[in-house]
């Protein structure tokens, strides 16, 4: 192997090792209660080489973060425009399924010391894909009922998943899909419907 790629190689590990140790942190105590020098001991990486990629823990975090979206945008992107029912339950298949992929991370994310912008950036995500899904199902639909009925359906999706991480309850990925398709299905007529 070259020179260049054993460098990228090494970066790579470092960059991994950092978020490691990161998300080690943050899962005992909040981020504002994490120093680059405690980071840097943990997973015996110089602060210098921090600094050279990453400007603080902030940053860091930011970039795990990005990484995150990127992957679930790639993994859970819909047109919204050809959207079915039909596709429900295997689009929210697929986003339980990357939690589940990516649970640790989620786990930390979403509980006690996470970043709430995180967690508003999951709703927001979610929403912007189905919202476009549910006014085309139900046309005519009272648009406040449907706003604090898609609140209600994005939060409730959001803490189905956080009960999940936290107790690795019985329950499986698919089990989560059907509970959240039914649930869905036939809350929704009912619920956004005109008065």
């Amino acid at each position: 192997m070259n020179k260049a790629g054993e460098e990228n190689r090494s970066v790579r590990n470092t960059k991994r090792r950092l978020r490691d140790g990161l998300l080690q942190l943050l899962d005992r105590k909040p981020i504002n209660e994490i120093s680059v020098k405690e980071l840097t001991e943990l997973v015996d990486v110089n602060r210098g080489t921090f600094y050279f990629h990453y400007q603080d823990i902030f940053d860091l975090l930011h970039s795990i973060e990005t990484d995150f979206f990127e992957q679930f945008d790639l993994r859970v992107s819909v047109n919204p425009e050809t959207f079915s029912d039909a596709e429900l339950l295997p689009y929210l298949n697929t986003i339980f399924s990357f939690v589940g992929e990516n649970q640790t991370f989620c786990r930390i994310m979403l509980g006690p010391h996470g970043d709430m912008q995180f967690v508003e950036r999951v709703k927001n995500r979610i929403d912007a894909q189905c919202s476009h899904f549910w006014q085309e199902l139900f046309k005519g639909a009272n648009r406040s009922r449907y706003e604090a009925y898609n609140a209600f359906i994005i939060n409730g999706c959001v803490g189905v998943i956080q009960q999940w991480l936290n107790t690795g309850g019985p329950m499986t990925i698919d089990d989560i899909t059907q509970l959240a398709v039914l649930i869905i299905k036939a809350s929704v007529i009912p619920c956004i419907a005109e008065p």
